[in-house]
Formats: C-alpha cells, structure tokens, sequence
C-alpha cells in the first residue's frame, strides 16, 4: 500500500520539477480573464527563495485584465524590457519602440521585496507579466 501511495504521489508531480511554477495559477493570479482566454506563449520562473514567474501571454480575442489595475503605475519601461529580453530572448525586445507600455504594482503592505510588472508589446500584441516575492 505505502509503494502504491508512492508511485501515484510520484506520478502526479508535473515534470519532477518540484522548484518550477505553474503558469496556469499565475495566471489567475495576476487576471480577471479566465485562462481559455489567452494563449500562453512562453512561461518561467522558481520558487527558491522566494518565488519568481513570468508569463508572456496573448490575449485571444479579447481585452486582457489584470487584476487590482488601478493599483497599477506607469513606469519606465528599460529595465523591464532588460529583464524580459534575458528571460524570454525575445528578438522584438532587444531595443526600446513606440508600442511598449509598462507598468508596476508593489504591494507595501509586504515587509519583503515584491512586485508585478506588466508589459504590453503593442506592436506585436502580446503581454509580459511578472510578479514576485523574494525571501533572503
């Protein structure tokens, strides 16, 4: 019996990654949209030390919404396309243009480094997303 509880324990991880994120959940997280919604284009993260996972996404007929967007600021967008472009390797974001729009949400009730980003690529219309919370 314990050799059963085992194997289906075993069995039922994703991928023997117990470190990797679930970009599913992260979605959900992050957007009132339901996840049928948008085509996850590419997806990453860990959650050692903390947690880290990025989403870039593609809304499928629809207008992508992010949760708590009011809390949202507009932001500079050099250091988010740096990060992104390292992540992802994404060609359409080895220089800055026109159709890009950042914004960042950082929760300052949390007594820990925190954080989401929201890129919007206009120009290819996909999205960027990121959110964080690191313990050191």
């Amino acid at each position: 019996m314990r050799s059963l509880f085992l194997l289906l324990f075993v069995a039922g991880c994703s991928g023997g990654d117990p470190t990797a994120t679930d970009p599913g959940l992260i979605f959900e997280d992050g957007f009132e949209n339901s996840v049928d919604e948008v085509d996850i284009l590419a997806e990453g993260g860990t959650m050692v030390r903390g947690f880290d996972a990025w989403l870039k996404i593609s809304p499928k007929l629809t207008t992508l919404r992010p949760r708590n967007l009011s809390d949202y600021a507009y932001h500079d967008c050099a250091e988010m396309v740096a990060w992104f472009h390292a992540v992802t390797g994404d060609d359409n974001l080895i220089t800055m243009h026109s159709g890009l729009t950042c914004q960042v949400y950082e929760e300052p009730r949390f007594k820990f480094e925190n954080g989401r980003w929201l890129l919007a690529d206009r120009s290819e219309g996909s999205y960027y997303y990121r959110i964080w919370k690191h313990n050191y």
